[in-house]
């Protein structure tokens, strides 16, 4: 039963990661290489299967993240004005851009450290991959609220392996905030 359960809410993941292939602009995607479309189409897709997979394992897996701050430069977050026509996309790479710092210090749970090689949550946000993942994108918001309460990354890092992080009411805060962050990008 619950195997039947995980499949038809794997489904129905795919299939909305399907469309939210579709709300990339024109533009925006005149602008990604072929190969980088795949990319995310690839990554929409499995980041669905690995919230099933998740939600499969009772036991919680080790995500990578650096333990210290960052000792030089950081490469940078993709600049949030190329997803100005989608406004969750352009709220979460717009507060990455903040706190890159942070999200070095901090692991992703959607498991691309697995499938990608990502070594923290920035590693999301200097590509493509925190455009399509609602776990990556939740993450950067609790992150960056927490931050604001003036919480470490080690007592964040906890809260995120308590998923605490699913208080976050994805959408309601993209609404709430979206014109903040556009009118302090202009």
């Amino acid at each position: 039963m619950r195997k039947c359960l995980v499949s038809i809410v794997g489904i129905g993941m795919l299939l909305s990661a399907a469309g939210l292939l579709t709300t990339i602009t024109p533009k925006v995607r005149a602008q990604m290489p072929v190969a980088q479309n795949a990319m995310l189409a690839a990554g929409v897709a499995s980041t669905a299967v690995n919230m099933c997979l998740r939600m499969e394992t009772p036991a919680k897996a080790r995500h990578a993240y650096h333990e210290e701050p960052p000792t030089g430069p950081l490469p940078a977050t993709l600049d949030p004005a190329q997803f100005a026509e989608n406004k969750t996309a352009f709220v979460v790479y717009s507060i990455a851009a903040k706190i890159p710092e942070l999200l070095y210090q901090e692991p992703c749970f959607c498991s691309c450290d697995k499938r990608e090689g990502h070594q923290s949550l920035l590693d999301c946000y200097t590509g493509w991959h925190g455009y399509g993942c609602i776990t990556c994108q939740t993450e950067v918001i609790f992150i960056y609220e927490q931050s604001k309460l003036g919480k470490s990354a080690a007592q964040i890092r906890k809260a995120l392996e308590n998923d605490d992080l699913w208080k976050v009411e994805l959408n309601k805060y993209v609404e709430a905030h979206y014109a903040e962050y556009k009118h302090s990008a202009s």
